[in-house]
């Protein structure tokens, strides 16, 4: 429709290099909605390593179906469990409080949503009347 709308005055005025460059926007609009989620997936290449796929917030280790992509998975993600909490328990002993997911993204080097998942699997294993770093 916006296609239309910005072509048709132009067209009917005889401009047609006007409605060529009208219609270059509605055309790159229409053209990425078509090819940008496809692209957007080859470039983050979730698929072909076997991680999560983004519409599971917390990833194939939460509540649920223990089923991994692949046999590495699970000891993948155990130690990078162990190395979280050994960067919580570093964090409390300096500044008395729970380490940041932003923190500790940048001390792992890795994604904003693994560390979020991380820092809400360290802070669940706390008690509720606990203090100290689990």
């Amino acid at each position: 429709m916006t296609l239309a709308l910005n072509i048709t005055d132009p067209l009917l005025a005889g401009q047609f290099g006007k409605a060529a460059s009208d219609a270059v926007g509605p055309l790159l609009l229409i053209g990425w909605a078509k090819v940008g989620p496809g692209l957007l997936q080859a470039i983050s290449g979730v698929q072909g390593r076997g991680e999560y796929s983004a519409g599971s917030a917390a990833g194939p280790h939460a509540d649920g179906p223990k089923e991994y992509a692949d046999a590495g998975t699970r000891p993948a993600y155990d130690d990078l469990l162990e190395r979280a909490r050994r960067e919580n328990a570093k964090h409390w002993e300096l500044h008395q409080r729970p380490i940041s997911a932003e923190t500790l993204r940048k001390r792992l080097r890795i994604g904003a949503a693994r560390s979020r998942m991380l820092v809400a699997v360290i802070r669940g294993d706390s008690s509720p009347g606990c203090s100290c770093p689990s």
